[in-house]
């Protein structure tokens, strides 16, 4: 990494405690430049002077790294796995038991696709027991601008091109050119800022109370050098339930030290279970 460049990420480590350090230097030397081309610069020093007299250039440079790009239901198969499959596993387990709670991570949650597309999953799972059921959903982001989007909940029609007709018509509003989501499913799922690469917490702040049953990390961690990934996925397995399941997206494995705690359900869609 050039020093350039790493002056850039140290001050914005600095500034708002957010640290890019170990993601991959080339990915982080395009989305840099595409910013300063943005701005008409082609100096990082210059560049490096805007961040520490202008707060909301930092908020705008995480925004251009973080690129949130995600839509409704994006992988359909994989939907259905998870449907018809995960989600009954975990219920009955947890019927088996006496209990009818569960916990669910969305951790780099963009703009709320992902998490509420599981939400809306697992309604149509419980069906009429829903109401019987304390459900806890977490999505988690490093890009405020992305958590505002999600809580807002209000998606173009692009964001729904995988979602199917009976679907958008129960779990959406038009709303102008756009598609709100009902209250019903954004109340499901609380939204909060949180730094994946931190050493400080294991998992979202409000979530202290226990552990989850699922957690969805999907191509995130190949922006991760392999030392970063090996601290993120040492915070999943920590914050995993026993028998509950780790789902990474289709390009990324699990860390070589954690495999033996874990086994593959479904190897094509990165889905595993701990043991």
């Amino acid at each position: 990494m050039n020093k350039d460049l790493q002056n850039i990420l140290e001050k914005l480590h600095q500034l708002r405690g957010i640290d890019f350090r170990h993601y991959r230097a080339n990915m982080l030397q395009r989305r840099v430049t595409a910013r300063l081309n943005q701005l008409g610069m082609d100096d990082f020093e210059q560049y490096l002077e805007r961040l520490e007299r202008d707060p909301a250039e930092c908020d705008a440079l995480i925004d251009v790294i973080a690129i949130n790009v995600s839509s409704f239901f994006r992988d359909p198969i994989f939907g259905e796995i998870i449907a018809q499959k995960i989600l009954p596993d975990l219920i009955e387990k947890k019927n088996r038991a006496g209990m009818r709670e569960l916990r669910v991570w969305s951790a780099g949650c963009a703009a709320g696709e992902e998490i509420y597309s599981l939400a809306i999953l697992l309604q149509e799972a419980l069906k009429k027991n829903a109401q019987l059921w304390t459900t806890y959903l977490f999505g988690t982001d490093i890009d405020n601008n992305a958590l505002t989007r999600a809580a807002k909940a209000v998606y173009p029609r692009k964001s729904l091109v995988d979602t199917k007709l009976g679907v958008l018509d129960k779990y959406f509003e038009p709303e102008a050119d756009q598609f709100k989501l009902k209250p019903a499913i954004r109340n499901m799922v609380r939204f909060s800022q949180d730094d994946l690469t931190s050493e400080e917490t294991d998992s979202p702040a409000e979530s202290v109370f226990g552990e989850f049953d699922l957690i969805f990390c999907r191509n995130l961690l190949i922006y991760f050098d392999r030392e970063l990934q090996q601290r993120v996925m040492g915070k999943f397995l920590r914050s995993l339930a026993p028998g509950g399941f780790l789902v990474l997206g289709n390009s990324e494995t699990l860390a070589e030290e954690i495999t033996p705690m874990f086994r593959a359900v479904d190897l094509r869609n990165r889905i595993y279970q701990k043991l």
